[in-house]
């Protein structure tokens, strides 16, 4: 007797699910029959089949595995290291001519042929009970690129896109020399005694005091577009766009210089109290104000310049998008008008035809220009920046209005049940749909890709592990009933290393929480950093040293979801669990006291390391010996966290909160002291001296 639930499990994976996975405690999980099916009810259309009820899976099967041998070529193929592997998939007993037409980048021609029965096999399968494979033609191009290929096979023909790329992506894990970095958000970055949130004027501030240092890096959250108005959404992780900045942080007296007027004016700035958290949407009127002032002076001066930058970069559609949902003061699910995108804009006119608000329009393309001339500026010095490219973005985004046919937008992206949250993670993410996708030759990925890699140095790659499967939890479920969704990890990250190689930026996966096991061995073959967090590896019990990172990471003593050093002193994670119910008071009874014994583990250790200084305090004198042990450690990139330096206890995120607390809200104190030898304080000088001397300048690369 046939049995649904085996075959609705067959039909998943033939659709490029995996529902049955290896849990946090290296037990076997599985999604339930209701998850398997609404996510097959998203990805059937696109992959030739229906299947409303476990009963239907093994018809359903016969159609997806139909359907997919039908498809001769792929629509998107993979070179390294300058060699093209052109598939035909299609009954093993075919044989006849076949033929492949690559039209490079560079625009030279590259053409091959033969007979199909001479290309190796493999991946044989018996749909309909006849044998296929797939037959491969490895084509030497000799080129890295995007590269057009025509083919001609068993009676039919079509394209695809070649992606052709070096084997390691660039400045990767051994290509360097030992180095370090500060890591602060920007909207930290505040001027001293002001309201006002940080931007990309406090960022110039913190480079020009790395690089004093012979410092690389100065790390960042995201900065992309948020939505701060109505709706108000300010996580840097579920951004309203991953192709264009936040206006919020454009140094406004820069952009005032730009149009000639000296600089910004500063009247009636936001009437919040200096240490308050950071009202964002006060502080985004308060600079669109500004910006507005501006924008018709640098109209006047360098508008045709402007103009040509927008249609070349497609900002006017951007900001048609963004004019009407300031009319609307609501999420493009929610309009009226326009929810159905028009045709793209390309011109001025042509979103105006939209929106009939030139104000609006000016006032975003304008504000992207300087973005993008802002950062750019960035890009040469002695120190780079290291910017972080989140996994998704919100669902209200513009590219999901734009080209909403790439993305499920009735599920959304998250992370299965763990140690810390055992409800597992809905983080509202509409997932890519990695078949539409390739049917568009991944021209998504690439510009969000490239938008970074242009004004980074270092991408650091969220969730990592989403670029080979992304947990995916239904509409209506909970988030402990996700199923994972596979993706063409090696179209990704072939696009990953041709931009990084292009832009000379390196690349670091965060490979924090359940990582299959063919992500790491990816990472290293492909010339990817890991990540290290310090702090999970301190010492337990005196007499124990901190435990050494990978070479071949990035490593800092904590992430912006992790407590700071201060904080993860006085158990204030310990608290938040606590508070959160994600612990009962036994639970964390025993983890305070775990945490004394390691307090005083670290206090031991910082003592035989010779940091014994009386004027300095328990935890002051424990920041510097591990901050210290890193940068001597074996780790090639070190990252010092500004809040680690100034001892602050609360955290940028609590993970799995929103508004229970003020994520993403809190500036840096005293941030231009710390790395400054005359008013930094003893603890943050010691700290910081500690790293200069284990990671002396070297002389700058070259981008």
């Amino acid at each position: 007797m046939a049995d649904p639930r085996r075959e609705l499990l067959e039909l998943a994976r033939a659709a490029g699910l995996d529902p049955e996975y290896t849990s946090w405690r290296n037990e076997p999980a599985a999604a339930s029959s209701e998850a398997v099916l609404a996510m097959l009810a998203m990805l059937g259309p696109e992959l030739g089949f229906r299947c409303a009820r476990p009963e239907d899976a093994a018809a359903a099967l016969v159609d997806c595995e139909r359907a997919r041998w039908a498809e001769l070529a792929p629509a998107v193929v993979v070179g390294w290291g300058g060699v093209v592997d052109v598939t035909f998939a299609l009954p093993a007993d075919r044989d006849g001519d076949w033929a492949v037409e690559i039209t490079t980048e560079s625009g030279r021609r590259v053409d091959a042929a033969g007979r199909l029965f001479a290309l190796p096999a493999d991946q044989h399968a018996w749909p309909g009970g006849v044998v296929h494979c797939v037959r491969h033609a490895r084509i030497a191009v000799g080129e890295d690129g995007y590269h057009e290929v025509r083919w001609r096979a068993a009676g039919a023909d079509g394209s695809a896109l070649a992606i052709c790329a070096p084997e390691r992506a660039f400045g990767g894990p051994g290509d360097g020399a030992r180095r370090w970095g500060v890591f602060a958000p920007v909207y930290g970055l505040a001027p001293s005694a002001s309201p006002l949130a940080g931007d990309l004027g406090g960022l110039a501030k913190l480079f020009e005091l790395v690089a004093r240092r012979g410092g690389s890096y100065v790390a960042t959250l995201p900065i992309l577009a948020q939505f701060l108005d109505e709706p108000c959404w300010f996580s840097p992780y579920s951004p309203a766009s991953r192709l264009w900045w936040n206006e919020l942080y454009l140094d406004l007296d820069a952009f005032a210089r730009e149009a000639g007027a000296g600089v910004a004016p500063r009247a009636a700035e936001p009437p919040l109290p200096s240490r308050s958290s950071i009202d964002y949407r006060a502080q985004y009127a308060w600079r669109r104000t500004r910006i507005d002032e501006l924008v018709p002076q640098l109209l006047a001066a360098r508008g045709p310049e402007i103009d040509a930058w927008a249609q070349q970069a497609g900002a006017y559609d951007y900001a048609a998008f963004r004019a009407l949902g300031e009319r609307a003061r609501t999420g493009w699910r929610a309009w009226t008008t326009h929810a159905d995108p028009p045709p793209f804009v390309t011109t001025r006119a042509a979103a105006l035809a939209v929106t009939a608000d030139p104000a609006r329009i000016d006032a975003h393309v304008v504000s992207q220009w300087a973005l993008a001339r802002q950062l750019a500026g960035f890009r040469d010095g002695p120190v780079q920046l290291y910017l972080d490219l989140p996994v998704g973005v919100s669902c209200d985004a513009y590219e999901v209005w734009r080209w909403r046919d790439q993305f499920l937008l009735d599920a959304a992206a998250g992370a299965p049940p763990d140690p810390l949250f055992l409800g597992g993670q809905d983080w509202g993410l509409p997932p890519v749909s990695p078949h539409a996708s390739r049917r568009a030759r991944h021209r998504y990925v690439i510009s969000c890709v490239r938008h970074h890699v242009r004004a980074a140095g270092m991408l650091r790659i969220d969730h990592v592990m989403g670029l080979f499967r992304l947990y995916c939890v239904p509409n209506g479920r909970p988030a402990t009933d996700g199923v994972y969704l596979r993706y063409p990890h090696d179209e990704l990250l072939a696009i990953l290393a041709l931009e990084s190689s292009r832009a000379k930026c390196a690349l670091v996966g965060e490979d924090l929480g359940t990582v299959p096991p063919a992500v790491r061995p990816a990472m290293q073959r492909h010339g990817l950093f890991r990540i290290h967090v310090g702090q999970w590896f301190l010492p337990a019990r005196a007499g124990d040293r901190p435990e050494p990172s990978p070479a071949n990471c990035v490593a800092g003593l904590n992430t912006h979801d992790t407590p700071t050093f201060a904080g993860w002193w006085r158990g204030a994670d310990i608290d938040d669990k606590l508070d959160l119910k994600l612990v009962d008071d036994t639970q964390a009874t025993t983890e305070r006291e775990q945490r004394e014994q390691q307090r005083a583990a670290v206090v031991a250790f910082a003592t035989a390391s010779g940091v014994t200084a009386s004027t300095l305090s328990d935890v002051e004198r424990a920041m510097i010996a591990v901050t210290r042990d890193l940068a001597a450690g074996p780790a090639e990139v070190v990252l010092v966290a500004l809040d680690d330096l100034v001892l602050e206890p609360v955290p940028h995120n609590v993970p799995g909160t929103t508004v229970s607390r003020p994520n993403w809200q809190r500036r840096i104190e005293r941030w231009q002291d710390v790395l400054d030898d005359t008013r930094a304080p003893a603890a943050a000088k010691a700290a910081v001296d500690a790293v200069v001397a284990a990671r002396p300048p070297k002389p700058p690369a070259t981008r």
